[in-house]
């Protein structure tokens, strides 16, 4: 069975203080289409083997590890697995919780376990905080450790000018600074009658009691909605490295320009194709390595469902 799966990027960001070995938090979420494609066929016995262009052991490898983890979860026969990259390593945009989540998500189709129940979800939860989200796609707010997970559907296609730098930064490194820097943080409280930044990307209206909507959908018509995002970890990941000075220092003064996750890529939101295509051509020709990506509605693609493989 072969599949995409597609990466996300953090639209807010907000980071609490640690509290034991995480730090809870509250996150929008929007899968985007730069993906890997993942290919898992069943073997007859309970071994696990990966092919990969990364330069890890496979035991280091997310998507070996998730494979092994779901033959001990479930009893199944093993897998050999396939990951050809087009995710960006150590950019934040969720490549390595990503081949976990389709290699789950191929293994529950070829071995008939549902990938929606309890066990696949805690399963999700082991191998990574995001890898729940990974698995579902689309546009959800992420809480907690990452996978209290309340879904929404965006009401048009958002466009990002995507900037990709030599860099790849340690999420560790980059919450241990945070903690340096914010050692008080908390999260952020919404109230009953405003609407929180999941429904304002939504352009959902319909949580709010009725004598609200009204004036709320005006505000959101009126919403520049790439003056929504907001990453916490922006001035740790760039405390710890300074390596977008420059960009910051050009982009920033032309567009709102968010990091997403710990970093290291950043993005400038827009609301067409166009712009957003503008956008790029201008970071390009300043030398910044700058791609066009859109919204998708779902984490995982099938391009091919191996029937033939199962029936053989």
């Amino acid at each position: 069975m072969k599949v995409k799966v597609y990466a996300k990027l953090n639209l807010t960001l907000a980071v609490a203080a640690r509290q034991g070995q995480f730090h809870p938090i509250d996150s929008v979420v929007t899968s985007v289409d730069v993906f890997d494609t993942v290919q898992v066929t069943p073997r007859g016995d309970g071994a696990v083997t990966l092919q990969c262009d990364l330069p890890l052991p496979a035991e280091a490898n997310s998507a070996y590890r998730a494979a092994e983890a779901f033959v001990c979860a479930f009893g199944s026969c093993g897998a050999d697995i396939s990951v050809v990259k087009g995710i960006p390593e150590g950019a934040g945009m969720g490549g390595s919780s990503a081949d976990a989540a389709a290699v789950v998500y191929c293994m529950c189709k070829l071995f008939g376990v549902d990938v929606r129940s309890a066990a696949v979800h805690e399963l999700c939860a082991r191998l990574g905080s995001d890898v729940n989200f990974m698995l579902c796609g689309g546009l959800a707010q992420m809480r907690g450790k990452g996978d209290d997970l309340t879904f929404s559907a965006l009401a048009r296609p958002l466009y990002f000018a995507l900037t990709t730098f030599d860099v790849q930064l340690s999420t560790a490194q980059v919450y241990a600074e945070y903690d340096k820097l914010f050692a008080d943080a908390t999260l952020p409280v919404y109230p009953q009658d405003v609407l929180d930044p999941l429904h304002i990307f939504a352009g959902d209206v319909s949580v709010l009691p009725a004598d609200k909507r009204l004036g709320a959908a005006a505000v959101l018509a009126a919403a520049d909605l790439g003056g929504q995002c907001f990453n916490d970890l922006e001035s740790a990941a760039q405390q710890l490295d300074g390596y977008a000075k420059l960009y910051l220092a050009f982009a920033g003064e032309r567009f709102k320009c968010t990091m997403t996750g710990s970093g290291s890529a950043y993005y400038v939101l827009f609301t067409s194709r166009s712009a957003a295509e503008q956008a790029a051509e201008l970071l390009n020709s300043a030398g910044f390595c700058t791609r066009v990506c859109r919204s998708v509605p779902t984490g995982i693609q099938i391009v091919d469902d191996g029937a033939e493989d199962c029936n053989s």
